[in-house]
């Protein structure tokens, strides 16, 4: 009888055959008691359970050396992934491998028991349920058919503005944005205005202009000028660079490739600027790390004068090396390095940068983006200029280019969100929710998002940091100031 055990995303059973699989029933309990006074045994205070462990006894046979290899390489992980059973396969498990991993060898057959810790001690459902917010007055209920309470994702759409928005059940109340009490005045604080929310698709295509933008990088460098050339295609959600233009083979070196133009209708002297982007390598693995790339987000004022900016490079032919830098007028304020987490993936970047100024203090945060929008990486920077601070964001510019006739990246733009804010005192900025924001809460890592932006400041205090079903039907309501529309989403945990 043929038996699974997938750990992640690899079939184990391809190289062993199962012998035993020991689990506990549950996780080890530790029971805190104190002793009283001359009280007979102790007085009961609380109870904690420790992370789980599953052994797997397993055999090999034949090749044994190739197959340790390949195992080794499998197991080669630095932080739990998925381990899914073949006798629960609607279930998994957060599971890293822990400790020596020694086969006993006898001829042309391996001995080996594998040992997996489960830090939350928890299974998983594979599967998530949905349950979408119902009608204003009626309630969600939520079952959960699980043997431990779990905790619930939140996705919600707002079709109107709102200051607040609040999820509650009999025990539990979180909240998010911001609320008034009694005797605080909602004048004190300057409401911002979104200027642009572009989904970068063709319906904002005439709002762009083409190959009319500036370069930053080497703009006046003689024979070694970026250039502008090329050509973007319009696509469902995104702007790709489908040309970067010619070069001659006796042509000096430089960088080539289209700009993006988009002119707000008034100029900003407080703001905060939101862009999502791509810059990646395509065509077969081994080819990848020989591509070089060049993106550039730049915010101009009126007079063509850099007020803030962003830069990615990659100039590396011979590995995997992107650079990113942050610029405030002119200068460059910081150079860094994408790390390996990030450049793992396909050796490039999927992710958003967000710049904003308010006052003469200048603010960058850069971010790795996986599957679902959800954050991998982030750096921060904030910055005092109280030169640049006199200058005002009119015009945005984007730059793509490709070094030479060198191997290319694939390079995308694909959203952009422009706020202004009426204040220079950012701590009397509210945390509003505007027509079309998209609010996420990750219940499992407790983490919120706004339009894919991780923003955890959205959190309001006070307000429970949890939303959890526990076992049973629990139900739900929402409460706010807007219109919303979304669903929960819980994926049920075992013991």
């Amino acid at each position: 009888m043929s038996f699974s055990i997938k750990f992640n995303d690899h079939e184990l059973c391809d190289y062993l055959r199962v012998v035993s699989i020991r689990r506990n029933i549950g996780t080890t309990r530790t029971n805190n008691t104190v002793k009283s006074g001359d009280r007979a045994g102790q007085i009961f205070t609380s109870m904690t359970r420790d992370m789980a462990t599953i052994e797997i006894e397993f055999k090999m046979k034949n090749n044994l050396i190739e197959k340790r290899r390949e195992l080794a390489a499998i197991l080669n992980v630095t932080e739990p992934a998925v381990l899914i059973l073949g006798d629960e396969p609607s279930k998994y498990y957060k599971a890293i491998p822990d400790g020596d991993i020694s086969p006993e060898d006898q001829n042309f057959l391996s001995s080996v028991t594998l040992q997996f810790v489960v830090p939350d001690g928890l299974a998983h459902a594979l599967d998530a349920k949905q349950f979408p917010f119902q009608e204003e007055d009626d309630e969600t209920v939520i079952e959960n058919r699980g043997t431990t309470s779990a905790p619930l994702d939140i996705h919600a759409t707002f079709l109107s503005d709102a200051d607040s928005i609040g999820f509650t059940n009999d025990t539990q109340t979180v909240q998010f944005g911001t609320t008034f009490s009694e005797d605080e005045s909602e004048n004190e604080f300057v409401p911002s205005e979104r200027v642009i929310f572009d989904g970068m698709g063709p319906t904002y295509r005439n709002e762009w202009k083409p190959n009319v933008g500036r370069p930053r990088f080497k703009y006046d460098y003689g024979e070694g000028s970026s250039r502008v050339t090329g050509k973007v295609r319009w696509l469902e959600s995104k702007v790709r660079i489908t040309d970067y233009g010619s070069i001659k083979d006796d042509d000096p070196g430089f960088w080539h490739g289209p700009t993006l133009t988009r002119n707000l209708t008034e100029s900003l002297n407080n703001f905060t600027a939101y862009f999502r982007f791509k810059m990646k390598p395509g065509g077969k693995r081994k080819n990848r790390p020989k591509s070089q790339g060049l993106l550039e987000i730049n915010l101009m004022d009126a007079d063509n004068n850099f007020v803030m900016g962003f830069g990615l490079k990659d100039n590396d032919p011979n590995k995997a090396s992107v650079m990113y830098d942050f610029f405030i007028g002119d200068h460059r304020v910081f150079r860094g390095h994408l790390p390996r987490k990030v450049l793992k993936y396909t050796t490039g970047i999927f992710g958003y940068v967000e710049m904003s100024k308010v006052g003469n203090k200048f603010s960058f945060k850069l971010c790795h983006l996986k599957e679902g929008f959800r954050e991998n990486w982030s750096v921060k920077k904030t910055y005092l200029n109280d030169s640049v601070a006199m200058l005002s964001f009119k015009t945005i510019n984007f730059y793509g280019a490709k070094w030479k006739r060198i191997r290319d990246m694939i390079t995308e733009w694909t959203s952009t969100t422009i706020t202004k804010i009426n204040t220079e005192d950012d701590s009397l900025v509210p945390l509003v929710f505007y027509e079309g924001d998209e609010l996420f809460v990750d219940g499992q890592n407790n983490h919120v998002y706004i339009n894919g932006i991780r923003d955890d400041n959205y959190r309001v205090i006070g307000s429970s940091q949890f939303l959890t079903a526990p076992v049973g039907k629990t139900a739900y309501s929402v409460l706010t100031d807007g219109n919303v529309e979304g669903h929960y989403e819980m994926r049920e945990q075992y013991l």
